[in-house]
């Protein structure tokens, strides 16, 4: 959640993988050396490393112990939510506006230049800031940048990649993301006396990330000599809606979105639930508050890890994704309701575990769902950007319900209640997906 999901990433209409030409080639028939392949392999994983170290420190800890110390719980919480809604809004039109960008550099590397250059500079002035307007400004204004460097990045990998080459390459870096969450997470603990420097050492990550993006992955070709055409309201869109969709399609990009809401309704304002886990007037100690959310985040991280094995297996011996996406859909909604029955330390280590355990079961199913029910198979890249959009829709909505309900409910547990309402509506899209998907085979 802190870097905006780990997606994997789609290739455009032109690419090997759509129209089986040679897999050894990228989306624009260039064929990568094996020098060039291990470079792509590192530079992927130590750009999403130092991403994930940055924004995990910055979104989980670092910023909401800003944001609480300037303006208190709620409106603590509230800040942080308009910041993450920045990201997500922009994310959404960031993408169809870098497909039409033609440069020397290429289409993705600018934006990603672009967006490095601001974050790096808006972090930096996060750390000067004082007051709770100048910090909830600085916080959207870099969150914008951030969103151009992971979309461009995202899109990057999908299209530069061979097909060969691209699920080994994803996993350098699924493998760097969940190594940069881990450290993350620590770092905002061991600068929890001293924020301002904690903020300027997420900055240098942030370049640290761009240096290497821009150096070590190969060039990105040119697309001066692209085939361009005038941007038209249904571009900006193309992310948002697909042609003639079917009732099952519709069903699981909509499950997606609820999944994500209510994953997000708890660990993008985790800080807040585990700082005032007792009420707003007794609030824990600030160490003891980094510890516990450092743990619950290594805890999760170690279960998603976990649950790709126990995933892979139910899969190998059922070949049923449908299986697992249920199976995942209930666990979430168990990890939602422990914290409302037992409110306590011990509930929250279940949440993180069972949660984690939980959202890559879904997300993995879901993911397999969506590429097998495609319905036009020569627009597939079209329908799994819609797919991949939902999941950022769904962080958006969110994020602004948990905003909402920091501000009044009578106590922050109430975000686990909705968080469950969430899951539930994402099972009930998913059965009637699948029983469409049924109907259909």
């Amino acid at each position: 959640a802190p870097v905006g999901g780990a997606d994997e990433p789609v290739p455009d209409l032109e690419s090997a993988f759509l129209d089986m030409r040679d897999p050894m080639v990228d989306a624009n028939g260039d064929r990568p050396t094996k020098t060039q392949i291990l470079r792509m392999k590192i530079g992927f994983a130590c750009t999403a490393f130092f991403l994930a170290l940055a924004l995990a420190a910055l979104n989980i800890t670092l910023v909401p112990q800003e944001l609480d110390a300037l303006s208190g719980p709620v409106g603590g919480a509230i800040g942080l939510a308009w910041g993450l809604v920045c990201s997500f809004v922009a994310t959404i039109f960031f993408l169809p506006l870098s497909d039409h960008t033609r440069t020397p550099f290429g289409r993705r590397a600018p934006w990603f230049a672009g967006g490095t250059i601001l974050s790096v500079i808006f972090a930096f002035a996060l750390s000067a800031c004082h007051a709770p307007a100048a910090v909830g400004i600085v916080w959207a204004i870099m969150q914008i940048g951030i969103a151009a460097t992971l979309c461009s990045l995202h899109a990057s990998l999908g299209e530069r990649v061979p097909d060969k080459f691209r699920d080994a390459v994803g996993r350098w870096r699924t493998v760097g993301l969940l190594a940069g969450l881990v450290c993350g997470i620590w770092l905002g603990v061991l600068m929890a006396h001293n924020p301002a420097e904690g903020m300027d050492l997420c900055a240098i990550g942030l370049l640290i990330a761009g240096i290497v993006g821009l150096f070590v992955i190969p060039r990105e070709s040119s697309t001066v000599y692209s085939r361009a055409r005038p941007m038209t309201n249904d571009d900006l869109l193309v992310t948002l809606r697909v042609p003639h969709p079917t009732r099952a399609w519709r069903m699981i990009c909509f499950a997606r979105l609820f999944a994500s809401a209510g994953a997000v309704l708890a660990i993008a304002f985790i800080w807040f639930v585990v700082r005032y886990l007792h009420g707003a007037g007794e609030g824990l100690d600030l160490r003891a508050t980094m510890i516990m959310v450092a743990l619950m985040g290594l805890l999760a991280c170690a279960m998603a890890l976990l649950s790709e094995g126990v995933t892979d297996l139910i899969r190998s011996s059922t070949d049923n994704d449908q299986l697992v996406l249920m199976l995942g859909v209930v666990l979430s909604i168990v990890a939602a309701i422990v914290p409302l029955v037992s409110y306590t330390a011990a509930g929250l280590y279940v949440f993180a575990g069972v949660g984690g355990f939980a959202a890559h079961m879904v997300d993995d199913a879901l993911q397999a769902l969506a590429v097998s029910s495609v319905p036009q198979l020569d627009r597939t890249a079209g329908y799994l950007a819609v797919f991949n959009s939902s999941a950022t829709l769904g962080r958006l909505l969110g994020v602004a319900a948990g905003g909402f309900v920091f501000a009044f409910a009578a106590t922050f547990s109430s975000v686990f209640l909705w968080a469950a309402v969430a899951f539930a509506l994402a099972g009930v899209c998913a059965a009637v997906a699948i029983v469409s998907l049924r109907k259909q085979g």
